[in-house]
């Protein structure tokens, strides 16, 4: 009785996953026995074994355990006491004999006249009657103990704390359905660089060679400063031969001019002479315009920006090459490239937020005023939209100042925002 009494404060404190195992493995100290298997009613599944710590569904020994639940049941004789074989088992005697002990003792735990488990014991020699009343009173208290187990866990289960876990979970799914929908201003991040708003461009007036550039770079010019010099020995050559046939049809026209007040022949080559000294004339007009033009001269004031005369001088140029550029020494426009992958909905008259290099601590505010149709690729391989913007409420940068520019678009909800990279890529997919 002893023995009892401590099995039952031993089941009343265990909890529900310790419970099942004291049931088949501690009992023994009450009641001998060879093998004890123990099932839910509610579930009817086999929920613990003796000797084995841990279960396999698919083990054929629970497998026959599962066909003998079903023929007790299916003879209504579950909810009883009662003495069996291993031929209680359907179908299979040979497997159940190999498995099962002798002497079976079927033993139903019942609370309040409900039956929450069941609890079979096997054993190699008969059950004797005195044995029965203990286990009627161990498993009352295993019943009792099993709901007191099921007990601790229904708040768990179903009572307040799970239902304040319901509650954050919804509420924290509201949270992020309102964040996500919340609108939020659509911008852009790229690069950008301080360019003049009207440069002066210096291009080649014809093909030649650069001989000379004849100032430093990034050095104050005023208009009209002699800064570039093509290659003249070809020029002056030229220009000394049209020189002499402009002389030599000049004295020709002229001595015919004397002749043909009397001489007639004279007076017929006068056309012709007429002729070759327009012709020589224009051809020298050319020659000296072309010799004027190898001296390349600053069309406005500002700073020559180009960066090595030495990349120059000996390079040969092409009719309207660019050589450099004139332009005032700071600016308040910028230049940015866009790449395709940021540009969302960029046009002009859009917010502009510039962070230059050297004072990205002071940004300032521009709106863009340019954007182009197509694009183009940029130095780094990427493929990219050209915009410029004017800087506002600043004083003029430096040309060439480089930073990064900051482009604000129509507000847009953040969910989509944040997601419009992986919705694109899902779109091509799905095309």
């Amino acid at each position: 009785m002893t023995e009892v009494l401590q099995l039952a404060a031993r089941s009343r404190d265990a909890v529900r996953e310790e419970l099942p195992f004291v049931i088949v493995n501690e009992t023994v100290r009450a009641v001998p026995y060879d093998q004890a298997v123990l099932w839910d009613a509610r579930t009817e599944r086999v929920v613990a074994l003796s000797g084995a710590a841990r279960l396999e569904p698919g083990a054929p020994y629970v497998l026959l355990l599962d066909r003998l639940y079903r023929s007790i049941a299916a003879s209504g004789k579950r909810d009883e006491v009662q003495k069996l074989g291993p031929e209680a088992v359907s179908g299979d005697d040979e497997g159940a004999k190999t498995w099962l002990a002798p002497h079976l003792l079927w033993w139903p735990i019942r609370v309040r006249g409900q039956t929450v488990a069941i609890l079979m014991l096997g054993r190699r020699t008969a059950w004797p009657d005195a044995e029965l009343p203990l286990l009627n009173v161990l498993c009352g208290s295993y019943g009792q103990a099993w709901e007191l187990a099921r007990a601790k866990l229904a708040p768990v289960k179903v009572g307040g704390r799970r239902k304040i876990k319901q509650i954050a979970i919804a509420a924290a799914i509201l949270l992020l359905v309102g964040v996500g929908l919340m609108p939020v201003r659509s911008s852009a991040i790229a690069p950008a660089e301080v360019v003049a708003e009207t440069p002066a461009f210096v291009r080649a007036p014809f093909a030649g060679v650069v001989d000379a550039i004849e100032v430093a770079p990034n050095a104050p010019v005023k208009a009209g400063q002699l800064i570039v010099r093509l290659e003249r020995r070809q020029l002056e050559a030229e220009f000394k031969v049209a020189t002499k046939v402009l002389e030599t049809a000049t004295a020709q026209f002229r001595q015919a001019s004397q002749e043909a007040i009397t001489d007639p022949r004279a007076r017929e080559q006068l056309a012709t002479l007429r002729a070759r000294l327009d012709e020589a004339r224009a051809d020298f007009e050319y020659r000296q315009a072309r010799l004027a033009r190898g001296d390349i001269l600053s069309p406005a004031d500002g700073i020559a920006v180009f960066n090595d005369p030495a990349e120059w001088i000996g390079k040969p140029v092409e009719v309207g090459e660019r050589i450099l550029q004139v332009s005032p020494p700071t600016s308040s426009r910028i230049e940015i490239e866009l790449p395709v992958t940021e540009a969302t909905s960029l046009q002009e008259g859009a917010e502009v937020t510039f962070f230059s290099n050297l004072m990205p601590d002071q940004p300032v505010d521009g709106k863009v005023v340019f954007v182009s149709y197509a694009t183009t690729m940029t130095p780094s391989g990427v493929l990219a939209y050209t915009a410029r913007a004017d800087l506002q409420h600043v004083a003029d940068l430096r040309l060439g100042l480089k930073g990064t520019a900051k482009i604000f678009g129509p507000r847009r909800p953040l969910a989509v925002w944040l997601l419009r990279k992986p919705l694109a890529y899902i779109r091509q997919l799905l095309a």
